[in-house]
């Protein structure tokens, strides 16, 4: 059976699709898309019934890119009050042979938080820390022999307003939600590696309109905080001191400014037009100087943050988003956090853009997920995996006919000459 995922990452500026096909324990991306975000700001759904029409919109071309028509997807949720419980269940193996089996890991952890949710809070997931066999740590229950099965892991709950909002506009798109997962989560499944597993760390997500900071201790996530800047404000901060549009901001944002004063020319020279029509010759060390005082205000905030969710000694500190686009951000990054911190840039093919992080992050978490829990998944059944091949057949045949009739038109002339 094919394995085959599709993620929707819901942000406030775009909305990030991404279908892909476990391969070999990889990811291989069969299509990516993004769409401007309409109905939703600062990660929350203010107006469903824009957001339906943009995931529509979304989903329509990745069905058309595809040849499919994409019916199950994950999807993110906003991390706002998130809370973090450490939780532990018990069960007793009732099977004849006492053999382990993925109905027994369900029980289980369905035991750990029985109770446990708080009013007006949803489950998100649960986190194994630990699972204990007769009282032997083991790592992967499923298949070992045992009267009794107990865990330790941690439970993640929202309210559930953060949770019924999504799930009512991409179901209203037509789409059915089988995961739900927080950004953070997914942002460490894409970046985690073997040398950070043994650590206690933070990542640090720069958004359009807010930065995630989360926390991770030996490769459990185990805390997250929201904070309420993002590039959208180094965009006004630009629009108001030199009294141009928020568009054109945007522009001196990505394309002009340096994140570090040091590393601007004073030659170069952007124009643009004021609100009252006027053309101004702005050079990128005063642009800069704006862009890198709010860029220093988010970074250290984010510094701040860390502390705060953990009392730990952090190992690693990972930054990505958007923002880490712009010119000498690193430089910028090593002045506030040290040379230690790493600057992450998303490498896999088709989808290697820092946009892509978090939509890439929810399928490797959920294929992690099912392996954990012993259970195999594609979200498109078989006739739709043979849909799906269909294009790129189609497209071979269309490709050799366009060949065929060139060679064709090739011979004709030369012996018409």
């Amino acid at each position: 059976m094919r394995k085959i995922y599709t993620s929707i990452d819901i942000g406030s500026d775009t909305i990030k699709f991404v279908v892909g096909e476990l391969l070999d324990n990889n990811i291989n991306v069969l299509a990516a898309n993004t769409i401007k975000s309409k109905g939703i700001r600062k990660g929350l759904i203010f107006d469903p019934n824009l957001a339906i029409n943009a995931i529509k919109d979304g989903i329509k071309e990745i069905n058309a890119s595809l040849g499919v028509h994409i019916k199950k997807v994950i999807v993110n949720v906003p991390n706002y009050n998130a809370k973090f419980m450490f939780v532990t269940g018990s069960i007793d193996i009732t099977s004849e042979n006492e053999i382990i089996t993925s109905d027994d890991i369900s029980k289980v952890i369905k035991n750990s938080i029985y109770s446990k949710l708080a009013v007006d809070y949803d489950l998100v997931t649960v986190i194994p820390a630990q699972y204990l066999v007769d009282g032997e740590r083991v790592d992967k229950p499923i298949g070992k022999k045992g009267k009794k099965l107990e865990i330790k892991a941690i439970m993640v709950s929202v309210p559930k307003k953060n949770i019924y909002s999504v799930l009512n506009v991409v179901e209203g798109a037509g789409l059915e939600v089988v995961e739900i997962v927080l950004s953070g989560l997914a942002d460490y499944y894409e970046v985690r590696n073997k040398s950070l597993e043994n650590k206690v760390g933070a990542i640090i997500n720069l958004g359009h309109e807010t930065t995630n900071v989360s926390i991770i201790n030996k490769g459990k996530f185990i805390n997250t905080e929201t904070i309420q800047l993002g590039g959208i404000n180094i965009e006004k901060d630009l629009s108001y001191i030199f009294n141009i549009n928020v568009f054109d901001g945007r522009i001196l944002k990505e394309k002009f400014a340096s994140s570090h004063k040091r590393f601007s020319q004073l030659n170069d020279v952007y124009e643009a037009k004021n609100t009252i029509g006027e053309t101004l010759k702005l050079n990128q060390l005063e642009v800069s100087e704006v862009v890198m005082s709010r860029l220093k205000e988010i970074l250290e905030y984010a510094k701040k943050q860390i502390l705060l969710l953990t009392k730990q000694n952090i190992g690693y500190i990972i930054i990505t988003g958007g923002l880490t686009e712009i010119k000498a951000f690193k430089n910028l990054a090593f002045e506030i956090f040290g040379k230690s911190v790493i600057i992450y840039s998303m490498e896999t093919l088709g989808v290697r853009d820092n946009k892509y992080i978090t939509a890439l992050g929810m399928i490797k978490y959920f294929c992690d997920k099912m392996e954990q829990r012993g259970k195999e998944y594609s979200m498109l059944d078989e006739v739709e995996v043979i849909n799906l091949e269909t294009p790129s057949s189609n497209k071979n045949k269309k490709d050799n006919m366009i060949f065929t009739k060139f060679i064709e038109n090739f011979i004709t002339n030369k012996e018409e000459k």
